[in-house]
């Protein structure tokens, strides 16, 4: 029984950042939404604008991934696609004539590193018995089909083709993010209640 209440305190202490999450998706759908509204904007700004979204994104999955000591499963997922988005955001932000021809690679490499990140989540909670689990995953395979169109057709992209799956790929991993966050939030509130 002790093994048990011990679960359940860890588990408390693991979800009760879910917020982070949200902040993460919350600012992914923005950015999706201004790429829309903003177009016109140059290629070298969109390649700027990306490189701080992924530096941040970054920051805040290690930071959760390191207050979660007692996270049981995707802990070290997060992490590692912390750290991959921190490499690439100082990539993209100091080599900018760089990130503008290779923008459409990077691009469809994070963005499939987030497609896995949220089908890998999006499993551990379902095997938590979290209910709406398989809408992270049904995110995350939307996410991960962006990233391959991206990443099979890089040259074929003009900038307005980037600007538009970009958008629409922001779009999915905001939602990801923020479905995974309320999934969070949830077994917060159900742990809170034993």
């Amino acid at each position: 029984m002790e093994n048990f209440s011990t679960l359940i305190e860890n588990s408390k202490r693991a979800v009760r950042y879910w917020w982070l999450l949200l902040i993460i998706g919350i600012a992914l759908f923005v950015v999706g939404i201004l790429v829309f509204v903003y177009p016109t904007q140059s290629y070298l700004g969109m390649s700027l604008l990306f490189g701080w979204l992924m530096l941040i994104s970054g920051i805040l999955e290690v930071v959760l991934s390191s207050v979660n000591k007692h996270f049981i499963t995707g802990r070290g997922w997060m992490l590692a696609g912390g750290i991959i988005e921190i490499v690439l955001g100082i990539i993209l932000i100091f080599n900018v004539a760089l990130s503008a021809a290779t923008l459409p690679i990077f691009l469809g490499f994070w963005l499939m590193l987030r497609a896995f990140g949220a089908i890998g989540l999006g499993s551990d909670m379902g095997a938590m018995q979290i209910a709406g689990s398989g809408w992270t995953i049904f995110s995350g395979i939307l996410l991960l089909l962006c990233s391959l169109w991206i990443l099979f057709q890089p040259l074929v992209f003009g900038t307005t083709a980037v600007i538009v799956w970009v958008g629409i790929s922001l779009l999915f991993a905001g939602v990801a993010a923020c479905s995974l966050s309320l999934q969070l939030h949830r077994a917060h509130r159900c742990l809170g209640d034993r």
